[in-house]
């Protein structure tokens, strides 16, 4: 068993969508009279938009109507698609693009593997669109993380099987959807409690297909 693919979540791996995530759910939870914590934002990275609706309607216990629910979810898609939409080629992390060229030089297939219904919007804006082979979203799939359905989907788009794959994440949501596929997974950022990782490195600086590989 070799690697023969990199499946990168979008959100806190390739770029930092987290803080304008942060705004619109803050903006989301004031509207039930309730004080979101940053904390409780970590609770709602890799989780599908209507799932942390309802977390933040738990922690509120506010009761609300489903057609108020879905007026919030636009309402709360509307103010986060203008603030990615002022996003740039700049806010790519350091480092990203280099490791990716240098995994696709060695014949390793690359794809985005986001909850994001609006990945796509995001990484035209970074200039990225030609950089994968495969780009699947939150609104590609029944079920988002931790379910493995977003994997699953991009390791059959590049046909790749799913022992082959290499998951890079900074949710426990999406670790538990890449163990739940069956592939291994890298955990990314500085967040020690993630759990289910093989490896874990701080930022795409540390990245070494070397080390990469050993998992397999």
């Amino acid at each position: 068993m070799s690697l023969k693919a990199c499946i990168y979540d979008l959100d806190g791996v390739i770029t930092d969508t987290a803080k304008y995530h942060f705004e619109s759910w803050k903006w989301v939870a004031e509207q039930l009279d309730y004080d979101l914590t940053e904390k409780q934002n970590l609770k709602l990275k890799g989780v599908g938009r209507k799932e942390s609706l309802d977390k933040i309607l738990g922690w509120s216990k506010a009761r609300i109507s489903e057609a108020e629910k879905q007026n919030l979810l636009y309402k709360k898609n509307q103010m986060y698609l203008e603030q990615i939409d002022a996003m740039s080629p700049s806010e790519v992390f350091d480092g990203f693009k280099a490791f990716n060229a240098k995994a696709k030089q060695a014949g390793i297939t690359v794809a985005i593997g986001s909850s994001s219904r609006n990945a796509i919007r995001i990484i035209d804006k970074l200039d990225l669109v030609l950089d994968f082979h495969a780009i699947v979203d939150g609104g590609m799939t029944p079920n988002s993380k931790p379910e493995p359905d977003i994997f699953l989907m991009a390791a059959e788009k590049l046909q790749i099987a799913p022992a082959e794959c290499l998951v890079i994440e900074d949710s426990q949501a999406g670790l538990t959807a890449a163990k739940k596929a069956g592939m291994k997974s890298v955990a990314f950022g500085n967040d020690k409690g993630l759990k289910g990782a093989q490896l874990q490195i701080k930022n795409w600086l540390e990245a070494d297909l070397e080390k990469f590989n050993s998992i397999f």
